[in-house]
C-alpha cells in the first residue's frame, strides 16, 4: 500500500504556512506581527475582555492558522513514519485523527477541515481497519 495519509498533512501544513503571507488571506497580519519581530505579537491573557482588553480576533486566527501549519507538519511527518514501518496506521490514532477532525469541522464548517480532512479520514479509517494492511509480525 502507498504512503499517502502523511504526505497528505504535510502538505497541508506547508499550505497553512504559505496562506499566511498572501495578501487577502493573513499577509496584512503577518506583516504586523513582523514589525515587532515576532515577538509579543499579543497581551496574551490581557487582551481577554474580562481582563479588560479587547481580543484582536484577525490576529488571533492568523496567529494560530500560522501556528498550526508546523505542528500538521510534524504530525504529517509521525504519520508517514507509522505508514513507512507498519504499512498502515493504527486504529486508534485514525480515530484519534478523526475525532480532532470532526470536532474542528463541527466548530469551522466551511473549512478546509470539513473539505478536505473528512474524506481523507473516511479513508484513513477504512485503510486503518483493513487487516492486508499490516506487514508487522502480529506482535
Amino acid at each position: 500500500m502507498k504512503r499517502i495519509h502523511g504526505r497528505l498533512l504535510i502538505a497541508t501544513g506547508v499550505i497553512h504556512l504559505i496562506c499566511t503571507f498572501l495578501p487577502g488571506v493573513f499577509g496584512r497580519q503577518f506583516a504586523a506581527f513582523s514589525r515587532t519581530a515576532f515577538f509579543s505579537i499579543s497581551e496574551g491573557i490581557l487582551s481577554f475582555p474580562m481582563f479588560g482588553g479587547s481580543i484582536d480576533y484577525e490576529a488571533f486566527a492568523a496567529f494560530w492558522f500560522f501556528y498550526a501549519g508546523p505542528f500538521i507538519i510534524g504530525c504529517g511527518l509521525l504519520v508517514d513514519r507509522i505508514e513507512k514501518l507498519e504499512g498502515r496506521l493504527p486504529l486508534y490514532l485514525s480515530a484519534f485523527i478523526t475525532a480532532v477532525t470532526l470536532i474542528g469541522s463541527y466548530m469551522i464548517p466551511a473549512s478546509g477541515m470539513t473539505v478536505i480532512m473528512i474524506p481523507q479520514c473516511v479513508y484513513m479509517l477504512a485503510r486503518s481497519r483493513k487487516p492486508g494492511n499490516f506487514r508487522g509480525n502480529g506482535s
